[in-house]
């Protein structure tokens, strides 16, 4: 007998299609995956403050193109975030702690402290008090880093390990909200108004986030059933006060480092968007030397922008379960690489807003797929028992192509010209693509249950 499903045509391939695309929608009427998208806004935006509204406020005071550049040092807190990520983990609050959870304590007093600084930086003028504007950025990049610590770990345990596709879609799509949010009211009133009344209206994008935690609860974080943990705990001799300490520091790096290949998992995750954090911290300054008004930049960067990059977050969610995780990956970062050179193409033409509008609405469909299956990629290669740390371990790998890269950016645009600084920044893409390839080809597992599931 011939149990393959026969050819549907007409009406009932159409029903069919609706039918599918219905299931694909109904995980995101959870609670969870909901309160997902306000996690999102409210991580989203301060990393927009830092990275692109701070390079509009600065080059828009006639800060030069090489201290713009330099302000990508303050993303190394993003880099190195694992370093203190055991002490959010595991460390209390006081009654903060009692009264909220280890997870939404941390966040809420965090959120607290970002709001306030974010009021006080709002006041300066980056013209004549550049120095101070570095320290205050600085400060709220490192909360920044810290709030992404809590928001990880907590959306991660909140869902099971099926749902976080679903939940990588939902957060990015918060996360891009607040972008758009900032952007478009930031650089609108900021046209009208001037600076300080636009970025001290940031913080209000909190509340979405706030009011998500206090809506879901607290995560539940009794320990996984792992054999590596309990076999740890028992060879150890400690005394119960070092023996927590060793689970929050050092166990976490060393049941990552037993999976097979693991050197080359996290050096794709490094590798992976280094052209694309490269052009993103110069787009800019790009934009400034062209001329194009805030108005125009409104429109294309964050309107258009922000419709093709949904897309593209919507699109990475279906990849990632529909061709698997490998496929989607090489097609996410192969358009990511192509789009690059929409900047190169956009200087060499006229200043006009609808260019504008193609060269961002590409690099921000690209954008949204990358960043969809990469969080998704990354979610999965979490132990249970180390939620926090090692997320925290592997976005920062993430986010130091940035660092390293972005920082000298604004010398090598001055140097070489704006077309060649963005052909150089497309081909910094084909490292992470070739060990992406590489990967592949050796079927690495992402986690020692897929590894052991294989055998």
């Amino acid at each position: 007998m011939d149990y393959r499903r026969p050819r549907q045509v007409g009406g009932v391939s159409g029903m069919s299609v609706l039918s599918d695309t219905l299931r694909g929608l109904k995980p995101y009427g959870d609670k969870r995956i909901v309160g997902t998208f306000g996690l999102g806004m409210a991580s989203g935006f301060p990393l927009t403050f830092v990275i692109s509204l701070m390079g509009f406020w600065l080059s828009y005071s006639d800060v030069s193109k090489s201290d713009v550049g330099l302000f990508a040092l303050i993303t190394t807190f993003y880099t190195w975030k694992f370093i203190w990520s055991p002490a959010i983990d595991r460390l209390p609050l006081g009654w903060i702690t009692s009264t909220f959870g280890q997870r939404r304590g941390w966040l809420l007093l965090i959120q607290a402290l970002m709001a306030i600084l974010i009021l006080v930086i709002a006041q300066f003028d980056p013209a004549t008090q550049l120095l101070q504007v570095a320290a205050l950025a600085a400060a709220i990049a490192f909360l920044s880093a810290s709030q992404d610590i809590v928001i990880d770990a907590y959306r991660i345990e909140i869902l099971e390990d099926e749902d976080q596709g679903h939940s990588a879609a939902s957060y990015v799509y918060g996360y891009r909200t607040a972008n758009y949010a900032a952007g478009v009211v930031v650089l609108l009133l900021a046209d009208a108004y001037g600076w300080t009344l636009a970025i001290s209206l940031l913080p209000l994008l909190f509340l979405p986030g706030t009011l998500a935690v206090l809506w879901l609860g607290e995560p539940e974080r009794g320990d996984a059933d792992d054999a590596f943990l309990r076999s740890e705990t028992q060879a150890s001799k400690l005394s119960p006060v070092a023996q927590r300490l060793r689970e929050a520091i050092y166990l976490p790096f060393k049941e990552f480092t037993r999976r097979e290949n693991w050197y080359l998992v996290l050096l794709f995750i490094f590798l992976f968007k280094a052209g694309d954090a490269v052009a993103s911290i110069m787009t800019a300054p790009l934009i400034r030397d062209m001329d194009f008004a805030l108005t125009d930049v409104a429109w294309a960067n964050k309107t258009v922008g922000f419709v093709t990059l949904m897309l593209g977050v919507g699109l990475g969610a279906m990849f990632y379960k529909q061709i698997g995780m490998y496929k989607a990956l090489f097609v996410s970062g192969i358009l990511m690489m192509l789009t690059n050179l929409g900047f190169a193409w956009l200087w060499s033409g006229e200043a006009e807003a609808w260019r504008l509008a193609v060269t961002i609405g590409m690099e921000n469909f690209a954008t949204g797929l990358g960043t969809t299956v990469i969080i998704a990629y990354m979610a999965g290669l979490c132990n249970a028992n180390f939620t926090a740390t090692q997320f925290a371990l592997m976005s920062s790998l993430g986010n130091q192509a940035r660092t390293l890269l972005g920082a000298p950016s604004g010398y090598a645009a001055e140097y070489l010209g704006w077309f060649e600084f963005f052909i150089i920044a497309t081909l910094l893409a084909l490292p992470g693509l070739f060990v992406l390839w590489i990967l592949w080809r050796k079927d690495v597992a992402r986690h020692p249950a897929e590894e052991a599931a294989s055998n």
